[in-house]
């Protein structure tokens, strides 16, 4: 690594022009993270989120529609609330729980609601990269 950062750093040797790279990376949603999204009025766990979409459990893959547009959604993390999001149904998978989740696309997202959630991936990265040193000494 050239610098200490929770950052993804281009590797010296690798060509970007030969190929894919990813610019923009999910990050994984754990239960003590709250974080939900509202779709009409109901509310769905978050699984992971990104600056581009959001993916959720639902219980059934019929809940939405592929290409359905969902206006007015809101978005919680802890005691943030982005609120005025549009969404694009996008995919249905099964979860790694055995659950359903549906992905979605964030649509012409605010330049406010792009800052805010940009600060807040900034945070939940952090957290979920944290590593406790297990040859240190707990009380």
């Amino acid at each position: 690594m050239i610098e200490d950062s929770i950052d993804f750093q281009p590797i010296s040797e690798e060509n970007a022009e030969n190929g894919k790279v990813r610019h923009l990376f999910r990050v994984s949603i754990s239960l003590i993270d709250d974080v939900w999204v509202n779709f009409g009025g109901n509310e769905f766990l978050v699984t992971n989120l990104s600056q581009t979409g959001v993916a959720v459990i639902v219980s059934s893959c019929r809940e939405f529609d592929s290409g359905r547009i969902i206006a007015d959604a809101r978005l919680r993390i802890g005691h943030v609330h982005i609120t005025g999001l549009c969404a694009k149904a996008i995919h249905c998978s099964v979860h790694d729980s055995g659950s359903f989740q549906y992905g979605f696309q964030w649509v012409d997202m605010s330049t406010g609601n792009k800052k805010t959630l940009e600060q807040v991936l900034g945070q939940l990265k952090v957290k979920a990269l944290k590593v406790k040193d297990l040859f240190e000494e707990h009380p």
